[in-house]
């Protein structure tokens, strides 16, 4: 072969492979989900086909904290990771209440309660917003004997009034434009570990549901869940011991100043959330959150009661199929659980402030 008709072979079978790769990765789908990406699954089989909700221009802010808010929300992904998606935008739609979200991985609480902003505008409420495989790792390094918790205060937020915030519903991407051809050889690798080996290569692990209407995926019967929530199998009993103590410090250190109050919103393992429709519940962990929770001595929002009880009533992609965070009928749930513990603290501060009205001024000794 002469050497021109040779390059132009070469070039010729490089270009075809690249568009080989793309097309490939276009018909896989976009990546979206972490699940998916981590175990190298299809999109056009475990992704989402319900739109999501995404605010645009969002009620509520993020990242550095500039300004006096009513709620001041420290978390993690599942309350950071899509901005335009979460549920602190449902709330403020819903109530009007100023909120602001701060990543807890940046977050130094001591130096986060001295500085200016908090020392002269303290918010009305935090709310502690992490998932439940994370509590041990992050909340149980505290040792010896709990520290004697503070009594919160009255929680001061004014009368809930709905604001005009705009939501409109966003389809999953398939532009092609969007592909990624290197997800295509993951893919591949992952997928022939899988069918020739039987290991589930990544840390994502897949079991078989018994219902089939619970996802909007192609594969709606297939549960896909990250790996590390198999880590709370291990908890013991000091664990949870350890992480109520971590939690009650929280509420101790944030409430000292009298005009603050505390409460978590722990969001459930979505192999929690599913587990009780696992055709073999013992592939994947007990959840512990309900362990936990008894004898917590700081309010919490109890979304792992509320989201078992929509995943039961059948309501669809509460998580995302392909992604172990919540879709937007989670997010939705999420704040309409979270709006309705506030408003059960709120009503207790009213019967406080009107029952200390009704008995009055000590008479003079």
């Amino acid at each position: 072969m002469q050497p021109r008709a040779f390059s132009l072979f070469v070039v010729g079978l490089t270009l075809v492979l690249v568009a080989a790769a793309w097309m490939l990765a276009w018909w896989l789908q976009p990546v979206y989900g972490d699940l998916t990406r981590l175990g190298g699954y299809a999109e056009r089989t475990h992704g989402w086909n319900e739109p999501v909700l995404e605010f645009d221009p969002l009620p509520t802010s993020f990242g550095e904290w500039t300004r006096p808010v009513d709620i001041l929300v420290v978390g993690d992904s599942f309350a950071n990771l899509r901005p335009a998606q979460q549920w602190q935008n449902h709330l403020a739609a819903m109530t009007g209440w100023s909120v602001h979200t701060l990543d807890v991985h940046r977050v130094d609480v001591d130096a986060l309660r001295a500085s200016p902003l908090f020392v002269e505008h303290p918010p009305k409420v935090v709310i502690w917003n992490v998932v439940e495989r994370g509590l041990a790792a992050d909340h149980a390094k505290v040792e010896g004997l709990c520290p004697s918790s503070r009594p919160a205060p009255p929680l001061a937020l004014p009368p809930p009034m709905a604001v005009v915030a705009h939501a409109r519903a966003v389809p999953r991407p398939h532009a092609l434009a969007e592909a990624n051809p290197g997800f295509a050889r993951s893919w591949l690798y992952r997928g022939a570990m899988r069918g020739l080996f039987g290991v589930q290569a990544g840390n994502t692990v897949e079991v078989e549901l018994v219902r089939a209407d619970l996802f909007s995926s192609r594969a709606s019967a297939r549960l896909l869940v990250y790996g590390d929530d198999f880590n709370k199998a291990a908890w013991s009993a000091e664990h949870l011991r350890r992480i109520r103590c971590a939690l009650a410090d929280l509420a101790t250190r944030f409430q000292a100043d009298g005009r603050t109050v505390f409460m978590t919103a722990l969001a459930p393992d979505k192999s929690s959330a599913y587990r009780p429709w696992a055709r073999d519940p013992a592939r994947l962990p007990a959840e512990r959150l309900g362990e936990l929770f008894d004898g917590l001595d700081v309010p919490d929002a109890r979304l792992d009661l509320a989201i078992r009880d929509a995943v039961e009533r059948g309501v669809v992609d509460v998580y995302m199929p392909d992604d172990t965070h919540w879709s937007g009928a989670g997010h939705a749930l999420a704040a309409q659980v979270i709006f309705e513990r506030l408003s059960r603290l709120r009503a207790q501060a009213d019967v406080a402030t009107g029952e200390a009205r009704a008995q009055g001024p000590e008479a003079p000794k």
